[in-house]
């Protein structure tokens, strides 16, 4: 063990290396001229990091930017429409995610764009749908553009809006259009 207080520099691992051994050496019998020193580094180590919780402090993307406002408005939309299936529907068609959040689209999940979050409401055959797309080959932070009424699922849709309020303006009159029920 060295003699060095200094600890300066150090990065987590070693430090965190430093911490077992000194405590190695404390816990065997055999080393007990050691000890002493094993007692000064614990005392000198500064104390390990806190255990982080879950979740990522990463900077703000498109996509991230996105799913916040598709969730504003699914609780905004949840308001004004009643966005309950019809009676007598065996399998209902979700708005949203069974967490509350924009539901992932297969182009993302088979990997065929980086990022398909959207929001889709059932009416008899016709489907609302409103959308945020980013190719694989665009940015995270500025890439990806809005779609609305995104009819089949294994080819991208033709109009893309840089807008995210000309999206909602349109997926609202979609909802009218196909006799969702408002509330009220």
């Amino acid at each position: 063990m060295s003699g060095s207080s200094n600890y300066a520099g150090k990065d987590k691992a070693e430090l965190a290396n430093l911490r077992a051994n000194a405590e190695r050496i404390l816990a065997d019998p055999k080393r007990s001229k050691l000890h002493a020193q094993a007692r000064a580094m614990l005392e000198n180590l500064p104390p390990p990091p806190a255990p982080t919780r879950g979740g990522s402090a990463a900077a703000a993307t498109a996509t991230t930017a996105a799913v916040e406002q598709l969730t504003a408005l699914a609780t905004e939309l949840a308001g004004i429409f009643n966005l309950s299936p019809p009676e007598g529907t065996s399998q209902p068609h979700k708005f949203t995610g069974s967490d509350g959040k924009p539901k992932v689209g297969g182009r993302q999940r088979s990997k065929a764009v980086a990022v398909d979050r959207y929001l889709s409401h059932r009416r008899g055959d016709a489907i609302a749908a409103i959308g945020f797309l980013r190719r694989l080959d665009e940015e995270a932070e500025t890439g990806g553009a809005w779609y609305v009424d995104q009819q089949n699922a294994d080819t991208l849709p033709s109009k893309l809006e840089d807008s995210f309020e000309a999206a909602r303006d349109a997926f609202v009159k979609r909802l009218d259009a196909i006799g969702t029920p408002r509330k009220g």
